[in-house]
């Protein structure tokens, strides 16, 4: 049987000493901080509006119940005793994922490593939830962002979700892409 987290985790590891593995109780602090310093780091927060404070963006208790779910998974990138990355891979309906709460440490950018967070996650959703699919919401008005993800094969699927807060709705861009069975995965070249 295909030890998934193994997998992954080789699959991610790298000289630098970066590992991906499954969050777990542990972790819940570092990715709370994790997850307001990348938005904060960006000047917004998913609300576009500068995030008051970070708890006002996910609690630690909030991360213990993602990392609790049985419909999900939370992968945490560890350079030696530092948590510099996070994605949530969650099963949706039918044979699908949904890619969420990527973050990278503002301090480690530009190294590859949020590709190496989305390809993890990739093999857990193909092989862990029985996955063809995976999709994420982007922004509408995060135009980069969403350039990003295509260049990593995600592609735009005409669909667009709206949330309505307070003061603002919010309208997301949804993309997907196709998960195509990795053979090298299967010890098959």
């Amino acid at each position: 049987m295909l030890d998934v987290a193994s997998s992954a985790a080789a699959f991610a590891a790298a000289p630098d000493r970066l590992t991906i593995l499954a969050a777990d109780e542990r972790h819940a602090a570092g990715l709370r901080t994790l997850v307001a310093d990348a938005l904060a780091q960006e000047g917004q927060s998913w609300s576009s509006k500068p995030p008051l404070h970070a708890d006002t963006e996910i609690s630690i208790d909030e991360i213990r119940t993602l990392i609790a779910a049985s419909r999900s998974r939370l992968l945490v990138a560890v350079e030696g005793t530092v948590i510099v990355g996070c994605v949530l891979i969650t099963r949706l309906p039918g044979e699908r994922c949904a890619l969420g709460l990527l973050g990278v440490d503002p301090a480690c950018r530009g190294r590859g490593l949020g590709g190496r967070l989305i390809a993890a996650a990739e093999l857990i959703a193909e092989n862990s939830f029985g996955s063809d699919q995976i999709e994420l919401c982007v922004l509408a008005e995060r135009t980069k962002l969403a350039a990003y993800y295509a260049r990593l094969g995600f592609a735009p699927t005409g669909e667009r979700r709206t949330v309505p807060l307070a003061d603002a709705t919010m309208e997301f861009l949804v993309m997907a892409k196709p998960l195509i069975p990795a053979m090298v995965s299967c010890g098959v070249s």
